[in-house]
């Protein structure tokens, strides 16, 4: 094949490739959804994934004129749509990996894996992502066109810390011209810079569990108060950041006792569901499922909860009213 039928076929391809991207950043995204629900892809993707198409001269350039060993250029080149997922560490590409290598969609290759270089040569800091060969498992229907069984979606999934590095060295330093000279000094700043970035994911990962282990008792709590919601009052409780608020400031009161005591409460006074319920439509507290907690906390401890109530005083009034007491 030479320059001018590779770029013909390109051309008669260039859609079907693109359609094939998208397939896949679609396929990752629902099933991550589907298997997380509780990972917002707003959040988790630091960057918007984007299938990205070779450019025409990148590809004739890699074909025909860096001295690859291809025997068939065009099959053998398997970059030619690529999607970049972008995290925050090294824990979350272990939740994209599992989506990948579990889909029936397609064959995967891992051609990278920075955690195989890494354990074969610890004491090397060297250029880190995880790059995933993806392969039509059959041929696929998608926007219209079919996309031919065995053709290929390059997939780089990095932190967000290896990104920045990858964008600052990889064609300033591993894809220079063979012929410049890079000096020891720049090489060794660069395995310094990586070092530091595995450092930081490290310590990053440590703040996260920490984290997590410190709240545990608060998203333990936001469960049962979404579930009573829906038992007691028949909606689905909204969960915006004033949940958060609102449990941390009578976190003392969660725990083992606290939905037993939330159940008795609702039990014994099933007058706060239908006042719930009357409310849902105008009011945005009591959509919120931090509602319950406030009226067990002004049961209990009308004073406290009077003093340490973390939000406006016009949003826990109606809770008073409601149990008969008054906010001194």
């Amino acid at each position: 094949m030479n320059e001018a039928e590779f770029l013909a076929k390109w051309q008669s391809e260039e859609a079907i490739y693109r359609a094939w991207g998208s397939f896949v950043q679609e396929e990752i995204e629902r099933t991550l959804q589907s298997t997380s629900p509780s990972v917002d892809l707003q959040s988790f993707l630091k960057i918007p994934p984007q299938p990205r198409l070779k450019a025409v001269d990148s590809l004739i350039g890699k074909a025909f004129h860096r001295g690859k060993p291809y025997q068939d250029p065009y099959a053998d080149i398997e970059d030619k749509v690529g999607l970049r997922f972008i995290v925050l560490l090294t824990a979350d590409i272990l939740k994209l990996k599992d989506v990948i290598e579990a889909s029936d969609r397609w064959s995967w290759s891992l051609d990278k894996d920075f955690e195989a270089d890494r354990d074969s040569r610890p004491m090397e800091f060297a250029y880190q992502s995880k790059h995933y060969v993806l392969k039509a498992a059959s041929d696929t229907q998608t926007a219209g066109l079919v996309v031919p069984k065995g053709t290929p979606c390059e997939i780089q999934l990095r932190t967000l810390l290896q990104h920045a590095h990858s964008e600052l060295t990889h064609d300033n330093i591993y894809k220079r011209d063979p012929g410049t000279e890079i000096t020891k000094k720049i090489e060794r700043t660069v395995a310094k810079s990586m070092a530091l970035i595995e450092a930081v994911d490290d310590f990053f990962a440590q703040v996260l569990d920490e984290l997590e282990k410190s709240s545990e008792a608060e998203r333990n709590a936001l469960t049962d108060l979404s579930q009573l919601y829906v038992q007691h009052v028949g909606r689905t409780a909204h969960v915006d950041k004033s949940n958060a608020i609102v449990l941390h400031a009578f976190r003392d009161q969660l725990g083992n006792t606290f939905r037993p005591r939330l159940e008795a409460l609702l039990a014994g006074k099933p007058f706060i569901a239908e006042r719930i319920r009357d409310r849902f439509e105008s009011q945005y507290t009591f959509r919120q499922a931090w509602i319950l907690l406030a009226y067990l906390v002004v049961s209990e401890i009308p004073n406290v909860t009077a003093e340490r109530w973390p939000l406006t005083v016009q949003e826990i009034e109606p809770v008073f009213t409601d149990m008969g007491k008054t906010i001194t």
